[in-house]
């Protein structure tokens, strides 16, 4: 973010709107929360230029792209080439997350893949393979319960 801004209750709702369906229209969104349209447009603008809102997107239903597997890993890497790893690794189109975290491991990495066989490939060949990788433990999830942006 570049001006740091605060979130009132008004900023809120129309975020928790969007989170629902970014498509809404202004009016949909007026109507929906008794928000002026023209207040909504105003606020989403002046969101959007100070980087609260940084983009809209469409959250696919994985399952319905043939992504069945979705596994979550946790790596330790070489320190001085741990900005490196990370670069790379957030590159891998498999890779849909990366944080770096503290404690005994040093990222945290969220990976698809269509089979298991596909995942096994991914680890073995890319992942294991990018420099400054020195061990990961590899947890795969069994059920998607629940999976969203951060509240509002």
């Amino acid at each position: 973010m570049n001006d740091s801004m605060e979130i009132d209750e008004v900023d809120s709702s129309i975020l928790r709107l969007l989170r629902e369906n970014a498509r809404m229209s202004f009016t949909e969104m007026a109507r929906r929360s008794g928000i002026s349209d023209a207040t909504i447009q105003n606020r989403l603008k002046r969101m959007r230029e100070r980087g609260v809102v940084e983009r809209f997107t469409v959250m696919a239903n994985p399952e319905a792209t043939g992504y069945t597997v979705t596994a979550i890993m946790l790596l330790q890497t070489d320190s001085e080439k741990h900005d490196d790893a990370k670069q790379a690794l957030s590159v891998l189109p498999e890779v849909s997350e990366v944080y770096s975290v503290l404690g005994e491991y040093d990222l945290f990495i969220k990976v698809w893949a269509k089979s298991l066989e596909e995942l096994n490939r991914t680890i073995n060949d890319d992942i294991r393979s990018v420099d400054g990788v020195e061990d990961l433990l590899e947890i795969v999830a069994v059920e998607r319960v629940k999976e969203e942006a951060p509240p509002v």
